[in-house]
C-alpha cells in the first residue's frame, strides 16, 4: 500500500482540526510519502510537554526528542532526510546593536545545533535571514538623517527655529515618519534660505542600506565574539524582493490572498475554508483578535507604518504580505504597484527558496510564536497548497534582566558588547547552558555568579587534570613505568565515567537538556577529583584519566565552550606543547631553587635560590599572562596551566592580586584587633576587684554609665543618677566582681 494512502486512512481516523479527512491534493501526496510518521505525531492530541521521557524505561536506550511547539510535546526527532537536517532560524532586524536577549536566542540554538551536529552526527543546512527592510529600519534611517542634518548645522546662523523644531521631534518618545520628514524639510528650507550647504533630503534607499550594513556586520561580529557558529547560508530581504513578489503571486493564484489599495493581505478565512488549520502554534491567540494583547501583537507584526491598514482588511486576523509604499519609504515594483514586503512573508519566501516545501526545523524566540511564526507557516502552506511545511518549531525561552523585561526606559538594556565587557564569552555560554533552551531565564548578578563559578570550576578541573597527565608523562619519560593494574579506586572512577556518560546522553536526548547534562558532568568532575586526591601518585590511572579528559573535552567542544586540547596524549597543538615544555622547565628550576634555599651551604647559595624563586614568580605573574598563559603552582611541585586570551589572563592575575592584598589587609586588621583586645584584657586584669566599679575604670570595662555609693565589698549601691540599685541588680554586679576577682588572681600569679 502506498505511504500516502496509509497516511490518508490514518489521518481520516485522527480527524484533527477537521482537515485530516479532506481529500489530499497532488502536492499533499507528493510530499507526504516520506513524512507519514511525522504527520501522525502532529495529529495526536497535544499534551503538556515533559523534559524527561515518561514512556522510556531506565533499561531502554533513550531516543532524541525535541520540544515541538506544534504539538507542545517532546517528539521523537525524525528528519525528512535520514542525515540532512534542514533548519531555518529567524535572524535579527538590523537597526540597532544586538543585546543579551539576542545572545540568549542565538547562543541557545548554537548549542542545539552543535549537539545535533557533533553529538548526534547529523548533517545540517542552517539558514538564517537578515531583516533589512522593516518599519523600524525606515524610521531609524530618517531619524539618523535628521540628527546628521542637525550636526551639520550646529552653530549656524539663521536656522534657529527649524533647529529647535527638529530637536523637539527627536525628544519625542516615538516620532512618526511624517514628523521626521517635516523636520527634515524645515531644516533643508532654512539652510537654503541662509545659503548654507550640507543639508539634503533623505535618500531612504541609501540610508537604510547604510544603516543595516553597519548593524548586520556588528551583529555577526558579536556572534563571533560569543563563539556562535556562522550560518551555512544567509538570506537578506533586500536581495530577495523579486522572489517575494513571485511567492505572493503563487499564494494569490491559489486563492489565499487579496489586493486592496495597492497592498496585498493574506486571507485567513479562505485559508480556513480550504481545510487548513490556522493557529497551530497558539490557538488561543487566533480566536481572540479583539483582545488588547492580541491586537497589539497583530499591530506589531504589521509595523508602525501600517497602523492605518486595518481598513483595507477583510478580517481583523488578515495580515499584510505586500505593503503599498508611502512617501519616505523605500519601494520596489510589483503587479500591485510600488511597495515593499511585509515582515512575515520574507521568511516564508527565503526559507522556501533554499529549503523547499518540507522543512525539518524552524526556530526563534518565544515572542515570535504569534503572529510571526504562525503567519510564516500559513503563507508557506498556502504557497505550496500543503497541510504541513515545518515538522518541528523550536522556541527559546524569554530572558529577563533582574526579573524585569529588558527596556531602554528601565535603563536595563544590555548590549552583547557591554555584557562581554564584564564577562567572558564562555561565562555567558555557561549561563545559557544552565537552563534548557526552551525555558525562560534571568540575566542577573546572581545568575551570572553561578555561571562564573561553574566556568571557573570546570576550567580548574581541566587544568588539574592536564597537570596530572603531564606529570604522568614526565614520569614515564624519566623511566618510571606506568602502573596499569586497576584497583578499587580505578574501578569506581570508571563506573562513574560510564554512568555519567549515560546520564549526559539521556539529558541530551530529552530535548537537549543541557542543565541536566552539566549536572552529570559536575558529578564526573567530583568523582575524578576524588580519585586524584585519594591516589596522588601520577603513575596510577593515567590511561583512565586520559579517557575522562577526552570525554570531558568532547562535551565542552560540543557545547561550544572553549576547551584546551587534551594533555598528556600528544594531541595538543604547538602552543599547548610549548606551554607544557615551558611549565615543565620552570617546575625544574623552582625545585632546584627550593633545594638551594632549604639545604644550601652558605648565605650566597641561599640568596641565589631566593633570586631564582623570585624570577619564577615574576615569570608566572607578569610575563606569561601577557603572553596568554596562566600558571598556578601546586604543592606537588608540578604546576598547572591554562591558555587563553592575554587580556583575560592579565585581568585574572590582577583580580588575584587584589584579592590577596585585601585578604592580607583583613588579616592584619584582625591581628591588630586581637592585639588591642589583648591589651584591654591585660589592663582590666590588673585592676584590683575593690576598684572594679570605680568611675575611673569605666573606659577599661567599656561601661556606658557610672556607678556610685560603692560599699566596703566594692559593690555599687547607686546608679549614675544617684538612684538606689535594686537587689537583683546588686546581685548581678556581685557576680561580675567575683568573676573579675578570679581574673585578677590569675594576673597576680603571672
Amino acid at each position: 500500500m502506498r505511504a500516502s494512502m496509509v497516511f490518508s486512512i490514518l489521518m481520516s481516523r485522527a480527524r484533527v482540526g477537521g482537515w485530516a479527512s479532506r481529500p489530499l491534493s497532488i502536492t499533499h501526496t507528493r510530499v507526504l510519502g516520506h513524512r507519514v510518521a511525522q504527520r501522525l505525531i502532529h495529529a495526536a492530541a497535544p499534551v503538556p510537554y515533559i523534559s524527561r521521557l515518561a514512556d522510556e524505561t531506565a533499561s531502554s536506550e533513550p531516543r532524541l526528542r525535541l520540544l515541538n511547539s506544534l504539538t507542545q510535546r517532546a517528539d521523537p526527532f525524525v528528519p525528512i532526510d535520514a542525515r540532512l537536517v534542514k533548519w531555518y532560524i529567524c535572524g535579527p532586524t538590523v537597526y540597532d546593536s544586538a543585546h543579551v536577549g539576542h545572545a540568549r536566542n542565538y547562543v541557545a540554538f548554537d548549542i542545539v545545533r552543535r549537539v545535533l551536529r557533533d553529538y548526534f552526527g547529523f548533517d545540517l543546512l542552517y539558514v538564517m535571514n537578515i531583516t533589512d527592510i522593516d518599519d523600524k529600519i525606515i524610521l531609524r534611517a530618517h531619524r539618523n538623517h535628521l540628527e546628521a542634518s542637525l550636526r551639520a548645522l550646529a552653530g549656524a546662523d539663521g536656522v534657529d527655529a527649524a533647529r529647535r523644531a527638529a530637536e523637539r521631534v527627536l525628544e519625542a518618545a516615538k516620532p512618526s515618519l511624517a514628523e521626521l520628514m517635516e523636520a527634515q524639510r524645515q531644516l533643508c528650507d532654512a539652510a537654503d534660505a541662509a545659503a548654507l550647504g550640507g543639508v539634503t533630503p533623505c535618500d531612504v534607499h541609501a540610508a537604510f542600506l547604510e544603516l543595516t550594513a553597519h548593524f548586520e556586520k556588528e551583529f555577526f561580529d558579536d556572534m563571533a565574539a560569543l563563539n556562535v557558529l556562522p550560518p551555512d547560508a544567509v538570506t537578506r530581504v533586500s536581495d530577495y524582493v523579486p522572489e517575494v513578489v513571485a511567492y505572493i503571486e503563487k499564494i494569490m493564484a491559489n486563492g489565499y490572498c487579496y489586493e486592496s489599495n495597492g497592498s496585498v493581505y493574506f486571507d485567513t478565512a479562505a485559508f480556513r475554508a480550504s481545510g487548513k488549520p490556522y493557529g497551530k502554534l497558539d490557538p488561543t491567540k487566533v480566536g481572540a483578535e479583539e483582545g488588547k494583547s492580541v491586537r497589539e501583537l497583530l499591530d506589531e507584526g504589521e509595523g508602525a507604518l501600517s497602523a492605518d491598514g486595518g481598513a483595507d482588511k477583510r478580517q481583523p486576523a488578515d495580515f499584510v504580505l505586500w505593503k503599498a509604499s508611502k512617501r519616505g519609504e523605500p519601494a520596489w515594483p510589483s503587479p500591485w504597484g510600488a511597495g515593499r514586503p511585509g515582515w512575515h512573508i520574507e521568511c516564508s519566501a527565503m526559507a522556501s527558496d533554499l529549503l523547499g516545501d518540507a522543512v525539518d526545523l524552524n526556530a526563534g524566540g518565544s515572542d515570535l510564536k504569534f503572529p510571526h511564526h504562525e503567519n510564516q507557516l500559513a503563507q508557506a502552506e498556502a504557497h505550496f497548497d500543503c497541510c504541513a511545511w515545518v515538522n518541528y518549531f523550536l522556541h527559546s525561552g524569554h530572558l529577563k534582566i533582574e526579573g524585569l523585561k529588558m527596556s531602554k526606559s528601565l535603563k536595563n538594556f544590555i548590549t552583547v558588547r557591554a555584557a562581554l565587557g564584564e564577562y567572558s564569552a564562555s561565562q555567558l555560554r555557561f549561563l545559557f547552558l544552565l537552563r534548557p533552551f526552551f525555558e525562560p531565564m534571568e540575566y542577573s548578578a546572581n545568575s551570572m555568579r553561578a555561571a562564573v563559578d561553574l566556568e571557573r570550576r570546570f576550567a580548574s578541573f581541566t587544568a588539574s587534570l592536564d597537570a596530572r597527565l603531564r606529570e604522568a608523562a614526565a614520569l614515564e619519560r624519566g623511566g618510571a613505568p606506568p602502573r596499569h593494574k586497576w584497583g578499587a579506586a580505578e574501578r569506581r572512577l570508571h563506573e562513574s565515567l560510564h554512568e555519567k556518560r549515560r546520564a549526559v546522553h539521556a539529558a541530551l536526548c530529552a530535548s537537549v537538556d543541557t542543565a541536566a547534562a552539566l549536572k552529570a558532568l559536575e558529578q564526573l568532575l567530583r568523582a575524578t577529583n576524588t580519585y586524584m586526591r585519594d591516589v596522588p601518585d601520577a603513575a596510577h590511572g593515567a590511561t583512565l584519566l586520559a579517557a575522562v579528559r577526552r570525554y570531558f573535552s568532547k562535551m565542552m567542544r560540543t557545547f561550544g565552550v572553549e576547551a584546551e586540547e587534551e594533555a598528556g596524549g600528544g594531541g595538543g597543538g604547538g602552543g599547548e606543547a610549548l606551554a607544557a615544555a615551558l611549565s615543565s622547565f620552570r617546575d625544574e628550576v623552582r625545585r632546584e631553587a627550593i633545594a638551594m634555599v632549604k639545604g644550601g651551604d652558605g648565605a650566597s647559595l641561599r640568596e641565589a635560590g631566593e633570586a631564582l624563586l623570585q624570577a619564577c614568580d615574576v615569570l608566572r605573574d607578569d610575563v606569561l599572562p601577557a603572553a596568554g598563559m596562566l600558571v598556578e603552582d601546586r604543592a606537588s611541585g608540578t604546576a598547572q596551566f591554562k591558555l587563553d586570551e592575554p587580556h583575560k589572563l592579565v585581568a585574572e592575575v590582577e583580580r588575584k592580586r587584589e584579592a590577596a592584598a585585601k585578604a592580607s589587609a583583613e588579616k592584619e586588621a584582625k591581628a591588630a584587633a586581637r592585639e588591642a583586645a589583648a591589651a584591654r584584657e591585660a589592663e582590666r586584669a590588673a585592676i584590683p576587684p575593690l576598684e572594679m566599679f570605680d568611675p575611673k575604670h569605666d573606659r577599661a570595662f567599656e561601661r556606658e554609665e557610672s556607678f556610685g555609693g560603692i560599699d566596703e565589698d566594692g559593690i555599687p549601691t547607686l546608679d549614675g543618677s544617684g538612684e538606689p540599685l535594686s537587689k537583683s541588680t546588686r546581685k548581678k554586679l556581685r557576680k561580675q566582681l567575683e568573676k573579675h576577682a578570679k581574673t585578677y588572681a590569675a594576673h597576680l600569679e603571672k
